[in-house]
């Protein structure tokens, strides 16, 4: 079995701020990636929401990139 506080420092914290404004328009707010990889989770919304209007880079984005990996399953 894993311990919890393991996982913790494995993986890292991935947060998604979704704001639905009353015209339609929806902002993502992506934490927790480093440098370009939060491009690739936007990618999911993408599919989702529409295509992406604008963007603005925070810190995390400029900091070395990151690997990662999306498994996304869809269930009926």
């Amino acid at each position: 079995m894993l311990n919890v506080e393991c996982l913790k420092r494995i993986m890292p914290q991935r947060e998604f701020e979704i704001t639905i404004a009353p015209d339609g328009s929806v902002e993502v707010l992506v934490k927790g990636y480093k440098g370009k990889s939060c491009l690739e989770a936007m990618k999911i919304f993408e599919q989702v929401v529409g295509e992406m209007k604008s963007q603005r880079e925070t810190s995390e984005f400029y900091e070395p990139d990151e690997q990662v990996q999306f498994k996304i399953e869809q269930r009926h």
